[in-house]
């Protein structure tokens, strides 16, 4: 049996990437609460690099600590609709989750410490941006939003450019289109990024039309279809 451990948060933009990768390639996952918000998993004892996630393959014992890491083996370890058909599709879907990983570090992270009250200066520096450094929530909010819109743009740019559809990297779905789903879904949909939203108007994506509907599409494979109730029941 394909089965693995997870250990993570319920950061659901990040973390539930992989679980719909697992859920495509048919992975069964043990889903370990990591602290400080779970016990079943002590990430400072036993995660190698004191980080989450962490995986645990049952099938040989290799434990992974880095989310690229833990995606890339399960889409090669494990086939299926996900695995990359060429080294040319594996590259660009590479470049693709970079892209949403940048995005989700630098807007997305930091406005964590703002829907959830971290305002230690020592907490917020842990981050790669410190989004209360100057001018406090106001103007941290601001901030944020203008970085949000300004990433976006240069992706939709390129995809308009590229003639990307239905995809990010054509016809078939990769796992960068899975992050970029989940990052944008928990904006749409989990309770604190109202603050994003709000900072938009209601639509932060309304300006990204390939974006939307290259998640729309994803949206519409039926397993992930299956588990989009999960975003709005997520606080971030």
């Amino acid at each position: 049996m394909k089965e693995i451990d997870l250990a993570y948060l319920p950061v659901i933009g990040r973390g539930e990437q992989i679980n719909i990768v697992c859920a495509m390639h048919g992975i069964k996952v043990n889903y370990l609460l990591s602290n400080p918000m779970g016990e079943d998993f002590d990430k400072e004892k036993e995660a190698p690099f004191g980080t989450i996630p962490w995986m645990k393959d049952h099938a040989n014992g290799l434990e992974l600590n880095d989310s690229m890491a833990i995606v890339q083996y399960l889409i090669s370890e494990y086939a299926g609709p996900l695995s990359p058909k060429n080294n040319e599709l594996a590259a660009r879907s590479n470049m693709y989750w970079g892209w949403v990983q940048d995005y989700y570090s630098f807007v997305l992270s930091p406005f964590h410490d703002i829907i959830t009250g971290h305002n230690e200066v020592f907490w917020r520096n842990l981050r790669l941006t410190d989004s209360l450094a100057d001018g406090g929530q106001e103007t941290g909010v601001a901030n944020l939003t203008t970085l949000h819109k300004k990433r976006l743009n240069y992706l939709e740019t390129h995809l308009v450019d590229v003639k990307a559809g239905p995809f990010l990297t054509g016809p078939d779905c990769s796992y960068a289109d899975i992050f970029l789903y989940t990052c944008v879904r928990a904006v749409e949909e989990c309770g604190g990024f109202g603050v994003l939203r709000d900072s938009c108007n209601g639509q932060p994506f309304s300006e990204f039309k390939i974006v939307s509907d290259i998640v729309n599409a994803v949206g519409e494979i039926a397993i992930v279809k299956a588990g989009k109730s999960k975003f709005a029941a997520s606080p971030i």
